[in-house]
């Protein structure tokens, strides 16, 4: 009954949950798939959720890229402010590889602004 009048509509709210948690959390994929399965949200819907809030707000690529910039870009200096930085966007749902990447596309970016080699 509820269902049927609009009231419980998963899909509405997972779009709009992992919509929100990209924008004010910067979440990667992983951690959304998680936030989502604690609401009780059914994987297939979660996923569709995912791709489409994502679609909205750009790759998650980008968002690390930009995240790394705002929050870790000074604490890339030393190994172990690099390892730190690394578990920390781990936790934030990020993969290993897209991590590594991202790190190394800002460290060339830093050294490109610190030597001006654009």
């Amino acid at each position: 009954m509820l269902e049927e009048g609009g009231l419980i509509d998963d899909e509405a709210f997972a779009f709009q949950y992992a919509h929100d948690l990209i924008e004010l959390k910067l979440f990667g994929p992983q951690r959304l798939k998680i936030e989502l399965a604690r609401k009780g949200i059914d994987p297939e819907i979660a996923e569709a959720a995912i791709l489409t809030a994502e679609e909205e707000m750009g790759p998650s690529e980008e968002r690390l890229l930009r995240l790394i910039e705002i929050k870790y870009k000074n604490m890339l200096s030393d190994e172990k402010n690099s390892a730190k930085t690394i578990n920390s966007l781990f936790r934030l749902g990020y993969g290993y590889d897209m991590i590594k990447e991202a790190i190394y596309k800002v460290k060339e970016e830093t050294a490109d602004e610190l030597y001006g080699n654009e």
